[in-house]
């Protein structure tokens, strides 16, 4: 999608912050947001994010690991050690063993290919920082950030594992990791690897310097839409006082 610039004014008052999960749950749900923001009780968990925090726990156990331990036996361990209990979170049971076995099959392939690496610079790490163009700070959750600089280069790889490939997501993702890490680090990374575990699917973004630009222009765009969601909701407050 082309990207044009406009001024838009998302704010003065530099205590505004732009969550890259808020941005990913407006995305897919503009009313699970406004949800959110009426404090509204949440739901049961989805089956996913379940998936998700055994996808975390897969990770941090694997890092833990020597790289000389890590076997494709013991990463199969660790997966089925991991893998959620909350089965019935799932809408059957024929779900939960499709889900299981492709993000099991995908994981596997990954963490074997990745065995001999170092540990990784951050590891489920959450951060924040300024974007002074949009007058806010940016938070996002970091699953792996590899470092792979030298003594005379710099340079860095951004590793993130979604369980869908949803690439409206997907885009997002890349445009506010691309825009974070160069203001957070100083520097673009060397490249921004996204992995579908359910398909397999693998995105890799070598970026150049005018991709900073259009996602500041993204991220611009996207924080006005969620701000005027923020504004519409407290204006309905207001009628009701």
């Amino acid at each position: 999608m082309m990207m044009h610039n406009h001024d838009w004014k998302v704010g003065a008052v530099y205590d505004t912050v732009i969550h890259e999960q808020d941005v990913a749950l407006y995305l897919r749900c503009p009313c699970c947001y406004e949800r959110k923001l009426k404090e509204q009780p949440k739901p049961h968990l989805r089956w996913e994010e379940h998936v998700e925090k055994s996808i975390q726990d897969v990770l941090l156990d694997f890092y833990a690991l020597l790289p000389e331990q890590r076997t494709e036996k013991m990463i199969a361990q660790i997966i089925e050690r991991r893998w959620t209990r909350k089965i019935l979170a799932f809408e059957s049971e024929d779900q939960h063993h499709y889900v299981k076995s492709y993000i099991t099959m995908h994981l596997k392939m990954l963490l074997t290919d990745l065995r001999l690496c170092e540990n990784p610079m951050y590891l489920l790490t959450e951060m924040t920082t300024m974007i002074e163009e949009l007058g806010a700070h940016l938070t996002m959750m970091f699953q792996v950030i590899e470092w792979r600089g030298t003594a005379n280069e710099s340079s860095y790889i951004v590793r993130k594992l979604f369980i869908h490939d949803e690439p409206q997501l997907i885009k997002s993702y890349l445009h506010i990791c691309l825009l974070f890490t160069t203001r957070m680090f100083g520097i673009m990374p060397e490249r921004m690897e996204v992995i579908t575990l359910l398909t397999g699917k693998s995105y890799i973004i070598t970026p150049e310097p005018l991709d900073i630009e259009r996602s500041l222009d993204y991220v611009r765009v996207v924080s006005r839409l969620m701000q005027e969601c923020v504004s519409n909701h407290h204006h309905s407050l207001s009628l009701r006082h």
